[in-house]
C-alpha cells in the first residue's frame, strides 16, 4: 500500500522540524521537498478536476448537447 499524498506532506514538514543537522541544510531541503510535493498536488488536483470537466463537456456533445 501506497502513502497517500497528504500523509508525505505532514511527514516532510515534521522532519524538516525534526532532524538533527549542524548546517540546516538537510532540514531546508527536506522543508523544500515538502512544499514541492504540496505545490505539484494541488496543481494535478486542479489539473485533474479541469480534465473531467472537459471530459463531461466533450461527452455532451458526443450526444447531441450544445458546445460550451
Amino acid at each position: 500500500m501506497r502513502t497517500s499524498t497528504e500523509t508525505l506532506i505532514a511527514a516532510m514538514h515534521i522532519l524538516a522540524t525534526e532532524i538533527q543537522s549542524d548546517d540546516g541544510a538537510a532540514n531546508a531541503a527536506i522543508a523544500e521537498a515538502g512544499e514541492r510535493l504540496a505545490e505539484q498536488h494541488m496543481r494535478i488536483a486542479k489539473l485533474e478536476q479541469e480534465n473531467d470537466a472537459m471530459r463531461a463537456d466533450l461527452l455532451l456533445w458526443e450526444n447531441g448537447g450544445p458546445l460550451p
